[in-house]
């Protein structure tokens, strides 16, 4: 009979528990992305040199930003990782997860310049811990300045403005 009861609480339970884990790597992930953001600016201001944030292939910044992010020093600044350029950081993401990333220049890359600001690049960041779940997406908004912030969004225009193919 315990048990029953049990099976019972926990059948009705999960659904419950399945959303707040999708909100959680959600959180998480947005929030990862926060500081490899705050890291570079505060690189590009300490060490005066163009810094760039971007989802390298070959040594080249592509798009969607998945898989992985690296921030390294852009001396040309090319936005690719060339040899006289030094990586210096990065991170994996999660299995599944992708940044969409769009800027007024649409770039594949968000560059921090010596003074702390992006290089005219203000936009916004979309991220999405599994495919085509974007009510647990997050949407991180840049300024010219470098400064950003979480900003609120409704799922129903986010999946409108992303298309059929959503997250």
């Amino acid at each position: 009979m315990t048990l029953l009861i049990l099976s019972l609480l926990l059948g009705a339970a999960y659904p419950s528990l399945q959303s707040v884990i999708a909100q959680t790597q959600s959180t998480t992930l947005a929030n990862d992305l926060v500081s490899l953001l705050h890291y570079a600016r505060l690189q590009a201001l300490h060490h005066q040199r163009a810094v760039t944030v971007c989802h390298l292939v070959d040594g080249q910044c592509q798009r969607p930003w998945q898989t992985s992010l690296t921030v390294f020093e852009d001396r040309a600044p090319l936005g690719s990782l060339e040899n006289a350029d030094q990586a210096l950081l990065t991170i994996n993401l999660p299995d599944d997860a992708k940044i969409l990333w769009r800027s007024f220049r649409r770039k594949a890359y968000l560059r921090f310049t010596p003074l702390g600001g992006t290089d005219n690049q203000n936009g916004s960041f979309i991220t999405c811990t599994r495919p085509g779940a974007i009510k647990t997406a997050r949407k991180i908004v840049i300024n010219r300045q470098g400064r950003f912030r979480v900003a609120q969004f409704d799922p129903e225009v986010l999946a409108n403005r992303l298309g059929e193919k959503g997250c």
